[in-house]
């Protein structure tokens, strides 16, 4: 399985290289076996990704007060 060499502080990533990054992850979970060594890693690592794609859009809809 490829090393993911992620950032550990996804929120410092401006939009464009987060994208591209979550997508590079989606690509790594598609092409790995499901009992590849290090997919659970990869699996929770998307995850936290999906939350804060999650979060930066609730923000970007969200009105200002």
């Amino acid at each position: 399985m490829p090393q993911t060499s992620q950032p550990s502080d996804l929120t410092k990533l401006d939009d464009p290289a987060f994208l591209a990054e979550r997508a590079r992850i989606r690509r790594l979970l598609e092409e790995a076996p499901d009992n590849a060594a290090g997919r659970g890693e990869l699996q929770r690592l998307y995850e936290a990704m999906t939350d804060e794609f999650c979060r930066r859009a609730r923000g970007a809809w969200t009105p200002a007060s």
